[in-house]
């Protein structure tokens, strides 16, 4: 039986990343429903991973989950974002005013455009066909970015963040956009979405206000949304919590989804790998479920199975050793599952 292995998205992808756009229900820049802009994402993709990069750069690491040439999901990694047009956000900060004469402190929450993340890396690209969920897509998915991050870490930014959709309603409801952006942009939120996806980011910059945008002058609604993922992306939110992630009030202009950092030191699956030479395949009934990675930038693979760790060696199963493309005597990078 095959085993499902993570490898770089390449050209041939393209109909089945399509298939994906059209239900991710929005808000998915990097997977959008417009074929020109989603071909051009893979194009930018595929050339990345031949780029010969050796620091960071522009590049855009996506990759596939694989099962039998099917596809049944996406991650990936951005060098670093933001190097050309800036990487913006805002940023939760409370003002707090006194007044002598009325004996009055007032605290006022402001969102405070920033720019504190251009150059940073960013991990994200997170999908899972709603044929592959609950079968542990997602985490794999979500881990083995951090694992290509440490085979080749000369080539990501050291400081590293990731963006979560925000909440909407059962509607498709965007209370945060209606209150923010949609007045200043003076579009929908999937006509934004839509062309930062397709043209890049230069338009947030010509259009987004530059002064801080007071929380109390927004809905209930939207000021309930604020740090808060889309309830699908929750599952994602968590995990990067527990990698080692932290939310620190920084939240996305558009719906007001949390932006968490970490440092590439503080990431558990990263810090806790180790890269073992393979001894052997063979059947492993006496092993422990790993993450395995092998090979780099291009030639990169990551499963999931079973392995044997013996001091610095490794034993897996020859269908395992078949998906990671290592024989005997090949360096695999593991970590506890």
């Amino acid at each position: 039986m095959s085993v499902p292995f993570i490898r770089p998205v390449r050209p041939e992808d393209f109909d089945q990343l399509r298939d994906f756009a059209r239900v991710t229900g929005g808000g998915m820049t990097n997977l959008p429903d417009d074929d020109v802009a989603l071909r051009e994402r893979l194009a930018r993709a595929v050339a990345s991973f031949a780029s010969g990069a050796s620091e960071p750069g522009s590049e855009v690491y996506m990759m596939a989950l694989e099962k039998d040439g099917r596809i049944l999901g996406t991650t990936g990694v951005f060098s670093a974002i933001g190097l050309k047009q800036g990487f913006i956000n805002y940023k939760l900060i409370d003002e707090v005013h006194y007044s002598e004469e009325f004996n009055r402190t007032t605290r006022r929450t402001v969102l405070m455009p920033s720019h504190d993340f251009t150059g940073c890396a960013e991990v994200g690209m997170l999908f899972v066909s709603p044929e592959a969920r609950g079968m542990g897509a997602g985490k794999l998915l979500a881990r083995a970015r951090y694992l290509f991050i440490a085979q080749k870490p000369e080539i990501i930014a050291d400081h590293i963040c990731a963006e979560l959709r925000g909440w909407r309603g059962e509607n498709g409801e965007q209370p945060f956009w209606d209150s923010v952006g949609k007045n200043f942009f003076e579009m929908s939120f999937e006509q934004a979405d839509l062309h930062n996806a397709a043209h890049g980011n230069q338009f947030i910059q010509d259009l987004l206000p530059r002064h801080p945008v007071y929380t109390v002058f927004l809905s209930q609604a939207a000021r309930d949304c604020i740090g808060r993922p889309h309830k699908g992306a929750q599952p994602a939110y968590d995990m990067l919590i527990d990698e080692g992630f932290e939310w620190d009030n920084y939240v996305d202009i558009f719906d007001g989804g949390p932006l968490v950092d970490a440092k590439t030191s503080q990431i558990r699956t990263i810090r806790e790998s180790a890269v073992k030479r393979l001894s052997a395949t063979q059947d492993v009934k006496d092993g422990k479920k790993m993450l395995l990675a092998a090979g780099a930038v291009s030639s990169f693979r990551c499963i999931q199975e079973m392995a044997r760790v013996d001091g610095d060696t490794l034993v897996i199963s020859n269908d395992a050793a078949k998906a990671l493309n290592v024989k005997p005597g090949d360096e695999v990078r593991c970590v506890a599952w």
